[in-house]
């Protein structure tokens, strides 16, 4: 796929966001006790599992979103 300087951002961000953020889930959630280990014995345990996973989901999509942007920036900078 050839990439040029005319590409927009959002097509570049919207293409690229998932292959950075999937394997970080994954990785993210397959490490974390919390998330793998919860017996789900009580209501506790559901909201627990929901917090954890909504605080994964919210920083790792931020680190992912920040490779993405970084790696559009670095292309753009090739390019020139």
């Amino acid at each position: 796929m050839e990439q040029t300087l005319t590409q927009p951002y959002k097509h570049y961000f919207r293409k690229r966001f998932f292959l950075f953020f999937i394997p970080l889930m994954v990785v993210g959630i397959l490490s974390e006790p919390m998330i793998i280990r919860n017996p789900f014995e009580e209501l506790e345990d559901y909201g627990a599992f929901v917090l954890f996973l909504g605080i994964y989901i919210l920083v790792l999509g931020g680190w992912a979103a920040f490779m993405t942007s970084m790696m559009w920036r670095i292309r753009q900078y090739k390019l020139k």
